[in-house]
Parts: C-alpha cells; sequence; structure tokens
C-alpha cells in the first residue's frame, strides 16, 4: 500500500469532499479487506491499492461532481447490483448523514458487505439479497428514494425500469456507464420516454486517469410508474422494453 494519497487528497478536493485522516484510513480498512475477501470470494478483478482508489474510490465518488453542480437531494440512497459495495460505501464513507440501502442478489456478496459495514463501524445501511425486480415490486419501497445509483450493472433500458419504481417524483438516477453505443442511447431515450421521464445529462468525468469513455447518466423521474413496472421473471435484463 502506498503512503503518497496526493492523488486521492487531490480528488476529493475537486469533488469538495472531506480528506479528514480518519476518512481515509477508512479506506484503507476496506482495501485491506476486500483483498484478504477476494481470495476467498473474487469479488473484484483490482487487487492494485492505486488501481483500487482511481478504479473505485475515485470513480464512486465522482457522481459528487453532478450532484454538487445541479444540487441533487440525496436523504436516501439505493445502490442497485452494489457488488462488494461500488459505488454505495464510498458514498456512505464521505457523507455518512445518509440512509444507504446496498441491493444485491448473490449472497456471498451481500455477506461480505455485512461484514465490511461491522468492521468500518457504519451505520444507517440495510443490506438486501434480493433481485432488484423484487425488491422494487414490494410497496415499503416504491416511491421512497430520493437516489438511485448504479454501476456496472445492465443497460439504460433495463436500469432505468428497475430504478424509476423506487424514485420519488423529481428524484434522480444516475448511472456509471462506458462505451454506450448508439443503439443503447436511442432505447434509453424510447424508454425515458415510455416512462415519463427526463434525461438530465450525459456527464463527463473531468477525471483524466478515469476511462475517457465514462460518464454518468442522470435521469430524473416526473411522475408515478404504473404498478406493472419493474416487470418480474428478470424480464428486465432477459427482454428490455426497447
Amino acid at each position: 500500500m502506498i503512503n503518497d494519497q496526493t492523488k486521492l487528497i487531490n480528488g476529493l478536493n475537486l469533488l469538495s469532499l472531506d480528506s479528514d485522516p480518519s476518512l481515509l484510513k477508512l479506506l484503507d480498512q476496506y482495501f485491506s479487506f476486500l483483498s484478504i475477501e477476494n481470495q476467498k470470494y473474487n469479488l473484484t478483478s483490482i487487487q492494485n491499492y492505486d488501481d483500487y482508489i482511481d478504479i473505485h474510490i475515485l470513480d464512486s465518488l465522482s457522481i459528487f461532481f453532478p450532484i454538487n453542480e445541479i444540487g441533487i437531494k440525496f436523504n436516501n440512497v439505493v445502490d442497485i447490483g452494489t457488488g462488494p459495495g461500488f459505488p454505495g460505501i464510498p458514498i456512505k464513507i464521505f457523507k455518512n448523514q445518509i440512509e444507504l440501502y446496498l441491493v444485491d442478489s448473490v449472497n456471498k456478496k451481500t455477506q461480505f458487505l455485512r461484514q465490511l459495514i461491522s468492521l468500518l463501524n457504519l451505520n444507517n445501511i440495510d443490506v438486501i439479497n434480493s433481485r432488484i425486480e423484487a425488491f422494487g415490486s414490494q410497496n415499503k419501497h416504491r416511491e421512497k428514494y430520493d437516489l438511485i445509483v448504479a454501476r456496472a450493472v445492465a443497460k439504460l433500458p433495463t436500469l432505468i425500469e428497475i430504478s424509476l419504481p423506487l424514485l420519488k417524483n423529481d428524484g434522480y438516477c444516475i448511472f456509471y456507464k462506458s462505451n454506450i453505443d448508439n443503439d443503447e442511447y436511442r432505447s434509453m431515450l424510447k424508454t425515458l420516454d415510455l416512462f415519463n421521464a427526463k434525461l438530465i445529462d450525459t456527464y463527463k468525468i473531468p477525471f483524466d486517469f478515469i476511462n475517457k469513455n465514462r460518464v454518468l447518466i442522470i435521469v430524473q423521474k416526473m411522475n408515478d410508474i404504473d404498478n406493472k413496472y419493474p416487470r418480474s421473471n428478470n424480464k428486465p435484463f432477459r427482454k428490455p422494453l426497447f
């Protein structure tokens, strides 16, 4: 592990995030525990600390560029398909006041997350071992959340269908995406039109060490979503609406 954390601290400063040593220590503990558990469960292909900071931490935290610029409310956040906790855990570390819901269908990943949360002594986090369609079809979760995030989970039409039912009206989805082709983009626009949702921005992340094609797709929910969405039985993933 490197001692020089200049890139991390500079990145946090650009994001208007606190670089308090206690928070940086949590990131180091996160990396150490992830490295140990990764040998058992293959949670991530990233094994180098520098790559962990660039590809997992600063990429996850890049969401604060548009959050700050647009003024997005995020008192409660759902991280869909969170895997080993990205982007949700880094967001929570630097914004401890939020309520965070980590949803993943893979049991070994949710077991890892529960141990990690205990190790880092984080609170107001709920880990849900569930398919997101099942989670989103429950009345107690529909129209409850300010912000839905997803990183490396699915194509945009699928993400829109599974996310919008969870949001309050005027809430936001932010999807981390790379290399969006024309077909996916057109399908996204058709899906947004179906749900009368609004594309706010395709936000280019201003970190030169992150994939030059990396963007944040920012969507705002404008009205209620019919209870038939999201469709069940894995249909949003197997057969997107467009």
